[in-house]
């Protein structure tokens, strides 16, 4: 038999499908990133859900080591391109280059001072529609702790998913599957493009900073100097205003002529002295 007759009488893998849909683009846009995985079975059953949904790019933030072991490429089974290209970087800001909208899982309650969770339907939502136009990453923490404190609050959007009891939890690579799910079937079908061009995360996380600068420089100081505490509160409230390139321009011209003008005051009485 020649290899054209060969390419002619193999059956299609869609036959095998017993609901056909064809892969949305946006998905291309989303990236999963995986911080601190503890087990290399997770990552590969984690690579393993995205493929069947359709996600291919897998960040690990500080993984164990060693993280491509062979449970990893084991629990893959049919997804070990994803675990072969997958992005192993040592920080977050690393895993978040590029991108504009950031959903954070979790499972157990949180603190005030975060945002409360959406369903995990209702993020799928979210990311289905940034994700048209821009870059999205779902992120997930370690197995034992999930994401920290810090990790959350820099998320635009919390999610959690929904469960009839507390105990059994789901694994790590069991909500990787549950979230894409969701996200793949939000994307199906005409999904118009967020408007607002998002600023980039790390963006608005150097901004955050540099407002954090301003604050010292002219003397205002959180009460008893809990800047990590105030921090969450402003990543909180400019979360709700959905950032764009432009808004960080904007406020930077402000802060930055403050930071002029300040200098030229210290400039002024240092030569006065």
């Amino acid at each position: 038999m020649t290899e054209s007759q060969i390419e002619h009488t193999v059956e299609p893998v869609d036959s095998y499908r017993a609901i056909r849909v064809d892969v949305p683009k946006n998905l291309d846009n989303i990236r999963v990133i995986l911080v601190e995985s503890q087990e290399p079975g997770n990552i590969g059953s984690a690579a393993r859900a995205m493929k069947g949904m359709g996600l291919s790019r897998l960040y690990l933030v500080n993984p164990c080591l060693p993280w491509d072991a062979k449970p990893a490429w084991y629990m893959a089974h049919g997804a070990q391109d994803i675990v072969k290209s997958c992005q192993v970087v040592d920080t977050l800001e690393e895993a978040l280059e590029g991108v504009q909208f950031l959903v954070g899982t979790t499972h157990r309650k949180r603190g005030p001072r975060l945002p409360p969770p959406v369903s995990a339907r209702e993020a799928a939502k979210a990311v289905a529609a940034v994700s048209q136009e821009g870059q999205v990453a779902l992120l997930f923490g370690r197995e034992d702790l999930g994401l920290s404190t810090h990790q959350i609050s820099r998320c635009q959007l919390t999610a959690s998913i929904p469960m009839a009891t507390k105990n059994p939890s789901l694994n790590l690579a069991q909500a990787v599957q549950v979230f894409t799910y969701e996200v793949f079937l939000a994307s199906i079908g005409d999904i118009p493009p967020i408007e607002l061009q998002y600023a980039e995360i790390n963006d608005i996380e150097a901004f955050l900073n540099r407002t954090i600068n301003l604050l010292k420089r002219i003397g205002i100081a959180p009460y008893n100097e809990q800047w990590e505490t105030f921090m969450m509160s402003l990543r909180r409230v400019f979360s709700r205003t959905r950032l764009e390139h432009r808004d960080i321009a904007t406020l930077d011209m402000i802060f930055s002529t403050a930071n002029r003008y300040i200098g030229r005051l210290q400039r002024q009485l240092e030569e006065q002295d």
